[in-house]
């Protein structure tokens, strides 16, 4: 559901689109026109260093099921340790999402998600976020391609933004899964990122890496994660 994910200079987009609960599955940062299935959650953890900074996050997202069948929820806590004198402060977010059109093998869908990212000290007037993610579905969802697009409203700077991602999942092995995408802001800062997914458990537990920069050059990143799912509210 991802890193999600803050609005920070050049990472702006990179980090709020990490840290949201409804990215497709990790480590990709692009989100999906997906939910879980009424009464399961999903648990996304992981850790992300870039230069000047490592964060940890915890995010936890479940379709409650019920009359809130269609809506998959989720509320995340975060902790930042910056390398300087600041120290460190925790972060969170608030997210719903929900799909119009349910991906289908070799179909497509779509869907929405909303989400506020809030930093510690600032209240619950966070970044506010608004995401429409397409999907499509080729060769039995071996090949599986996002695209999204969006609004932020920076809580700091009071601004607004729009945001964009495209990425690819490739299932080179039943278990392996390759990742590729790019993502940015309309003011010019643009990322991509590489990763790999190996399912441990299939349908329940998954351990992901990905690797990032700032296409140009410059900022990197790069991050470890691991990933639990399955019914809870059965």
């Amino acid at each position: 559901m991802k890193a999600p994910f803050a609005c920070r200079g050049l990472c702006a987009a990179a980090l709020l689109l990490a840290c949201v609960p409804a990215q497709a599955t990790r480590p990709m940062v692009v989100d999906d026109a997906s939910i879980e299935a009424p009464g399961n959650c999903q648990l996304e953890s992981w850790t992300q260093r870039s230069a000047g900074q490592v964060e940890y996050w915890a995010v936890p997202a479940c379709n409650f099921g019920g009359a809130w069948r269609s809506w998959e929820l989720g509320a995340g806590l975060g902790r930042v340790k910056p390398d300087g004198p600041g120290g460190a402060y925790r972060s969170g977010v608030l997210q719903a999402k929900t799909v119009f059109r349910p991906l289908q093998t070799n179909g497509w869908g779509i869907g929405l998600s909303i989400a506020n990212q809030f930093r510690q000290g600032a209240g619950v007037g966070g970044d506010l976020s608004v995401l429409v993610p397409v999907s499509l579905s080729r060769l039995d969802d071996r090949l599986l391609l996002h695209a999204n697009l969006g609004w932020l409203r920076a809580h700091a700077d009071h601004k607004s933004d729009v945001f964009w991602a495209g990425g690819a999942e490739w299932a080179a092995r039943p278990r392996l899964t390759l990742t590729l995408e790019a993502y940015g802001t309309g003011r010019g800062h643009a990322l991509a990122q590489a990763g790999v997914r190996v399912t441990l458990v299939p349908d329940r537990i998954a351990l992901d890496a990905g690797i990032g920069r700032r296409i140009g050059g410059g900022e990197r990143y790069a991050t470890v994660g691991l990933t639990f799912a399955g019914p809870v509210f059965r």
